[in-house]
């Protein structure tokens, strides 16, 4: 057993307690500063609070709030352009509604009405365009006629012989190509069609007469009408096959010339009463129609 002197037990007991408060003190300093470096963290998360805070609270909300209205004006300005965008489709679709209906309510008076007078224009227009071929035709056979005749007569020695230097009628003698030539274009290719046409006349009917009655007899000729307007213009298409048939006979006297030019005329005069008939005017606007064709109705 070792002994130890007062003095040494008292300094180890001095070194052992002062071992031990330092130690306590080592860890009271430890949890002292555990506890300030908490606080502090919690301080940091917390803004401290400053007498200017007021303001800019104020100001930053002040800025949402006008960020808030801009968005909320821009929002009821583009609602109130919608609204009013809306408004002007469904005006517009009820407008139009509305006129549809005006239009379908309308009294069947004015229906008729409109229905008639596009009817008797469309008659006015029709009825001019399918006269006026025929009225050529007249014309050109009466100047054929002359000519041909005019030819006759000076080979008779009735009549001063003329050329086409005298500036007087044009000499067509019978039996010529010329005065067949003028047949055709007299006849609107009636008789034969002319050679321009020729390859076309292979695969349909070119006479214009045919032409005319198709087209009177499709919208307004009655059956009756139809049968009577086909009838004359068959008449109408063998006057003036045997014209062509007269024309080549070189020797052809002038009586006989004569009579069946007479002949194609009236039976042009004839099919043109069908087809003004196939129109049924009235009274008053057939009359109309008669004077505005002389050639035709006199």
């Amino acid at each position: 057993m070792r002994c130890f002197s007062a003095s040494a037990a008292r300094s180890s007991s001095s070194i052992a307690l002062f071992s031990h408060q330092t130690r306590t003190t080592r860890n009271s300093r430890v949890k002292k500063s555990f506890c300030i470096r908490s606080i502090r963290n919690e301080n940091a998360a917390v803004k401290p609070r400053r007498d200017d805070d007021n303001d800019e609270e104020e100001e930053d909300f002040g800025g949402e709030r006008d960020t808030m209205r801009t968005t909320n004006t821009n929002t009821k300005n583009t609602n109130t352009h919608r609204s009013k965008r809306g408004r002007r489709e469904r005006r517009d679709v009820l407008l139009a509604c509305g006129s549809l209906l005006l239009f379908c309510n309308s009294s069947s008076q004015k229906k008729e009405a409109f229905a008639a007078g596009m009817m008797d224009f469309t008659k006015q227009s029709q009825s001019t365009f399918q006269l006026g071929p025929l009225q050529v035709t007249l014309q050109r056979l009466r100047t054929l006629r002359n000519d041909i005749i005019t030819s006759i007569l000076e080979e008779e020695g009735k009549e001063k012989k003329k050329n086409e230097n005298d500036g007087g009628v044009v000499v067509v003698k019978t039996g010529s190509e010329e005065a067949i030539a003028r047949l055709r274009n007299a006849t609107l290719d009636c008789t034969s069609a002319r050679p321009a046409l020729e390859a076309y006349a292979n695969v349909r009917d070119v006479c214009t007469l045919s032409i005319v009655l198709k087209s009177v007899s499709k919208k307004f000729a009655s059956e009756e009408a139809r049968e009577r307007a086909n009838e004359r213009k068959n008449e109408t298409v063998r006057a003036f096959a045997e014209l062509e048939q007269r024309l080549r006979d070189a020797n052809a006297s002038k009586e006989d010339i004569d009579k069946e030019f007479e002949n194609s005329r009236e039976k042009v005069k004839r099919f043109a009463e069908s087809v003004l008939e196939a129109f049924d005017f009235s009274d008053e606007e057939e009359k109309v129609k008669r004077e505005a064709f002389p050639e035709l109705f006199s």
